[in-house]
């Protein structure tokens, strides 16, 4: 058979060249449209795209590990410019909103991902020295462990594969000292620096959000006991005095939304 059939090694069709520079692939009508049944777009992914967001095709990023919960449900309107991955794939679905919040989920096929909650939860480095001040209130977990005698003396030669544990005498460092140590924030949830709290990977998309509406209000109570201040000052102020610029609730939004991108004390 081989003999009759002619070898087709060395040929080559338009169409294929075509297909490989998107020949003929049309720009998008407006930017954010769904692309989910799309293509992957090869020059993205050498860097020179030049239709950017009007691309027909898929413009996929590596960042991106988790899938967009709104794309599951058609409603995200980023399409490229979405940091989340609009592409069905189980091993990076998002987290289930239900078993993380009430630890139970009635959906016998959910689609999210099921953590358990304790496996978020880090051991205590103080428990792991030998006490831990906090005893069974400390958030963190205390695991009873075996303590390797020939480690303590000096020597262990299974090394990191031993049953017991090697224990470690240095001091946990604290917030304050990380932060001066390193110049950087430290997240209050996971005592984590590197990120704000309302990016802590460890957190929930709804517990991110509790945290932004909570400073938010916190921003919005501000204003408006500083407005009744002013209301109930005494008529008899002095004039020369510099007056004090009412803030509108639009000004205290935008304040609030540059106080989250920028101040590290959230």
């Amino acid at each position: 058979m081989e003999e009759i059939v002619a070898a087709v090694d060395g040929l080559s069709f338009d169409i294929e060249r075509d297909l490989e520079e998107q020949i003929g692939a049309l720009p998008l009508p407006f930017a954010g449209m769904d692309k989910s049944g799309a293509a992957t777009c090869l020059f993205h992914l050498r860097g020179s795209c030049a239709r950017a967001a009007m691309c027909p095709y898929r413009h996929i990023k590596p960042d991106r590990t988790v899938v967009c919960k709104h794309w599951l449900r058609g409603l995200c309107k980023k399409g490229d410019l979405c940091e989340f991955l609009h592409e069905y794939d189980m091993s990076k679905m998002p987290e289930c909103y239900f078993y993380s919040r009430f630890h139970a989920c009635s959906n016998k096929e959910c689609p999210f991902l099921h953590i358990d909650p304790e496996s978020k939860v880090r051991d205590c480095p103080w428990y792991d020295r030998g006490f831990c001040r906090h005893g069974p209130n400390c958030r963190h977990r205390h695991t009873r462990r075996v303590a390797c005698l020939n480690y303590i003396c000096g020597f262990c030669a299974d090394g990191p594969d031993c049953k017991y544990v090697h224990m470690r005498f240095d001091l946990p460092i604290s917030s304050d000292q990380l932060t001066q140590k390193k110049g950087a924030v430290v997240c209050h949830y996971c005592n984590e620096s590197g990120h704000k709290i309302y990016q802590c990977p460890a957190m929930t998309a709804e517990q991110r959000e509790e945290a932004i509406q909570h400073k938010l209000n916190q921003l919005q109570e501000q204003h408006h006991n500083q407005h009744q201040n002013q209301h109930h000052m005494p008529s008899t102020a002095n004039h020369n005095a510099v007056p004090i610029i009412q803030m509108s609730s639009v000004a205290v939004n935008s304040i609030a939304a540059y106080f989250l991108a920028n101040c590290s004390m959230l």
